[in-house]
């Protein structure tokens, strides 16, 4: 099936985010009263109340009009459930380097992406712990990343026709175990702990003039425990958007709901000398440009103290 090349009407909202209400306990979708309020943050360091007009119906469902009805968050959710996504596809080393020129970089990339599969149990939303398991003790790294959510099913589409096929974007934490990582030639065993892809606070529409029109000019940070450690712009991405969806495309299916995480800039932990792992107590703090605001969990190790999430405050 061959997306459709007519282009999407705008979506009412221009971000979004999934909450527990405190009002009623029931779960929504919903557009912060605020425009300015970085959700992520101010969830974090419960600094007051975080209110939203209320959508009744599922943003992938097609028309889903902001209602006027206003609820505060209790619980803040990531924007899409396992349930609801069939597919997570991930690109690896898609960023230019430290010291490389752009245009070398992009001229001498792969010919093809490359790309690798998170399980659905990867997923998990802001403020939940990041736990590492025995096995990834010594070894768990942050990737900051853009990604895309897509609104209907695709097949050899053109870049244009991939564009057309996007809801919104949102941020995710691209967590891995560098040693199993890299001790095969396939990078998914070091990538699939429980967990290990925070997503979130918000999904940012590709159609509401107030949303992401490029996503090829995102701004992209991470800070742990309050130190800058990735500052990078999705422009110095060697595969952009439309081209990587487009190419995705041929001869399969990208379904409607589906994630592409479009890869990290540089400035990784591993990358990094001395090396700098995630470790128990740690927070993580992801920033993107456009709305998409702060992504913060914590971290904890498995098996050290209370096995619930713990409530902690954002470092600034």
């Amino acid at each position: 099936m061959t997306a459709s090349a007519s282009a999407s009407a705008p979506t009412s909202w221009w971000r979004l985010i999934r909450f527990v209400a405190r009002e009623d306990g029931q779960t929504y979708f919903g557009q912060p009263i605020d425009d300015l309020l970085d959700v992520g943050v101010a969830y974090a360091n419960q600094s007051g109340p975080i209110k939203a007009n209320v959508l009744f119906a599922h943003p992938l469902s097609g028309n889903a009009p902001l209602s006027g009805v206003i609820k505060t968050v209790s619980t803040l959710l990531p924007p899409l459930l396992p349930t609801e996504v069939p597919t997570i596809r991930a690109l690896g080393a898609n960023f230019v380097q430290p010291g490389q020129a752009s245009y070398d970089a992009i001229k001498k990339r792969p010919s093809i992406p490359i790309l690798f599969y998170k399980p659905l149990s990867t997923l998990s939303g802001p403020s939940q712990d990041i736990v590492i398991p025995p096995c990834a003790a010594e070894e768990s790294d942050y990737e900051v990343e853009l990604v895309v959510v897509l609104r209907k099913n695709i097949k050899n589409v053109t870049p244009s026709q991939a564009m057309d096929a996007i809801l919104g974007y949102t941020l995710s934490n691209d967590v891995s175990a560098r040693t199993r990582m890299f001790a095969v030639p396939q990078w998914g065993l070091g990538k699939s702990f429980d967990g290990w892809l925070p997503i979130g606070p918000c999904l940012v529409s590709a159609s509401n003039p107030r949303g992401i029109s490029n996503p090829d000019a995102i701004h992209l940070t991470t800070k742990l425990n309050n130190s800058i450690m990735q500052d990078g712009n999705t422009s110095e991405m060697l595969w952009k958007t439309a081209e990587t969806l487009a190419e995705l495309s041929k001869g399969t299916t990208l379904e409607a709901g589906s994630l592409v995480s479009m890869g990290t800039p540089p400035g990784e932990g591993f990358k990094r000398n001395p090396k700098v792992w995630l470790k128990d107590g740690d927070t993580v703090h992801l920033w993107g440009s456009g709305g998409l605001g702060s992504l913060i969990n914590g971290v904890r190790q498995e098996g050290k103290g209370d096995e619930a999430p713990r409530v902690f405050k954002a470092k600034l």
